[in-house]
């Protein structure tokens, strides 16, 4: 998979964490799909993401799904307008707490402040992931996040219309798929 066939798949979201929450992925079929399992998506999401994989670590898949889980419990709270739950706030602090060292870079553009993990290993990853997450809470307006509809699917977006009306991930697919539904009834 590459990055034009990673955007085309819905990935390519406004923010790190939406993508990995989008990674267990429904199809509105009812069929499920963990691209956290398929080394050629993940190849292309921490690309992507510019994510520095550990080398000659095994992906811990355990400690990830937990991970997405909480962050799938936070954006389920964000979208039915509730409070987030606190035990899902301390699991996002938890992933956040990867001890860093400032360190001041001097680039084309000028100068940039940069965290550079004390160790470059599957926690960073997983602490960036938290990251991205907990500055779309405090930075990005909650309205525009929004999960899609159909039960079958629970796609997490960022929506961009002016209006904000967006409805379905996907107008094409589960719009329409929606909509034959509702006809047929």
């Amino acid at each position: 998979m590459n990055e034009i066939e990673y955007e085309k798949a819905g990935f390519g979201q406004p923010a790190l964490w939406i993508d990995f929450l989008n990674s267990l992925e429904h199809d509105g079929l009812g069929n499920t799909n963990d691209h956290l399992q398929n080394a050629a998506w993940r190849k292309t999401f921490f690309s992507y993401w510019k994510l520095a994989v550990p080398p000659n670590t095994p992906v811990p898949f355990p400690q990830l799904e937990k991970l997405r889980s909480t962050l799938r419990e936070i954006a389920d709270a964000l979208s039915d307008r509730k409070s987030v739950r606190p035990s899902d706030l301390q699991r996002l602090n938890d992933a956040l707490n990867v001890p860093v060292k400032p360190r001041l870079l001097q680039r084309q553009n000028g100068f940039v402040l940069e965290e550079i993990p004390e160790k470059n290993d599957w926690r960073w990853i997983a602490a960036r992931i938290a990251r991205s997450c907990a500055e779309s809470l405090v930075k990005s307006p909650l309205d525009r996040l929004k999960i899609c509809p159909d039960p079958k699917c629970r796609w997490l977006f960022y929506d961009r219309t002016k209006a904000k009306s967006r409805i379905w991930c996907n107008e094409k697919t589960c719009g329409n798929r929606n909509r034959v539904r509702r006809a047929r009834a």
